[in-house]
């Protein structure tokens, strides 16, 4: 099982122990300790520090932990602190924020509030520590607790770690509960919690995120087309009965799978989505998901292998009509789940937005299908003739 990364956001110097001890706490208790000072900490080194540390809370943290002592540390460009920023990050992504602030600082705080133009500089570097802290408190409705010790942290870490994983094992009781064995090891997470949430069109949300998740999984294949990368052996065909053979099969199995994906969003999806009402066939909308994705594949491994094929010289530009048929295809199925998110976020957004048809209509290249069909007749007279 992975396990889980604790993001620690302090400032290092007045904290320094704290750290250390938090680090031995984590790794011990079977988490991964990020604290920017350790070895562990993912960097990339054409980045700034505060560039990498946003990057590891927006890619690789689970849970954030923020300690403030009484350093507000330097001030970036915004005029806010690197462990405000990192907060920030960490808001925006949804983790569970754990906050200590040192007891002391609670203590001076009161009084700073009172008298804030007051001279605090035997006890703080800077007075926007007492802005943060106040922000922290009152702005961002984050629970705080004090603390004396990193013993202290420890202590109320252990407790607040326990309160999660309690909480984990009901909401995957509730799932398991809810939903069958088929989306257990599947889905992402967004597309759990829309099922859990069960909000507006919850139904339809849920179909188009499993629609942009199991797309985004054939990404790496698009590259490959994107790309020329060919990594099979080439097909050679230099007889021209056998080429044309090979023609009408392969252009009749591409339009076979603009039609197959057609049916699929214009025929099948209508069946598996409910009506005003009507419940959905959830598992008849992750098939639709799925199958999608799955037929999205053999348009691109049917037009990287075709465009792979060696032919005569001569016949090079029947074969390369022939591959371009899907250049448009490829672009359409790649951006209708995209465009289906952005439009349902405009319903959410919009109520006197009513019309939530889905439909989807893919052609081959005109262009390309037109230059092909020249050259193939062209070819069968050469041949037969």
């Amino acid at each position: 099982m992975e396990k889980l990364n604790v993001f620690v956001s302090s400032t290092c110097y007045d904290l320094s122990q704290i750290r250390t001890n938090l680090y031995e706490h984590l790794e011990s208790n079977g988490y991964t300790p990020m604290l920017s000072e350790y070895a562990n900490f993912p960097i990339n080194p054409s980045e700034k520090t505060i560039g990498n540390c946003i990057n590891a809370v927006k890619n690789n943290a689970d849970i954030f932990v923020l300690i403030v002592g009484n350093r507000y540390g330097s001030m970036l460009d915004n005029g806010k602190s690197i462990t405000n920023t990192e907060l920030l990050a960490a808001k925006s992504k949804g983790i569970p924020i754990y906050v200590f602030i040192d007891k002391k600082m609670m203590s001076i705080l009161p009084v700073w509030k009172k008298n804030k133009d007051g001279d605090y500089t035997d006890i703080v570097d800077n007075t926007k520590i007492f802005e943060f802290i106040s922000e922290v408190r009152d702005n961002e409705q984050l629970w705080v607790h004090e603390f004396e010790s990193a013993q202290n942290i420890v202590t109320i870490l252990k407790t607040q770690m326990s309160y999660l994983f309690k909480e984990s094992l009901k909401l995957k009781s509730r799932f398991d509960a809810e939903f069958d064995d088929l989306f257990k090891n599947n889905l992402s997470n967004k597309a759990i919690n829309i099922l859990l949430e069960k909000e507006e069109l919850y139904e339809l949300n849920f179909f188009i995120q499993t629609l942009v998740d199991e797309i985004q999984k054939k990404e790496s294949i698009k590259h490959d087309y994107e790309y020329r990368i060919f990594l099979d052996t080439n097909k050679s065909i230099r007889d021209d009965i056998e080429l044309l053979g090979w023609l009408q099969d392969r252009s009749d199995f591409v339009l076979n799978l603009i039609a197959s994906i057609n049916n699929l969003i214009n025929t099948a999806l209508p069946i598996y989505y409910g009506e005003p009402g009507v419940e959905s066939d959830l598992k008849g909308l992750y098939y639709i998901s799925q199958t999608y994705s799955r037929i999205f594949k053999k348009i691109i491994d049917w037009t990287i292998e075709t465009s792979s094929t060696v032919v005569d010289e001569k016949r090079v530009v029947l074969k390369n009509h022939l591959a371009s048929l899907t250049r448009r295809l490829i672009e359409d199925t790649w951006s209708f789940p995209f465009e289906q998110r952005k439009y349902l976020d405009k319903i959410l957004l919009d109520d006197s937005i009513s019309d939530i048809t889905m439909t989807l209509t893919l052609n081959p290249d005109d262009e390309a299908f037109n230059g092909f069909d020249k050259e193939f007749n062209k070819l069968k007279k050469e041949v037969f003739n």
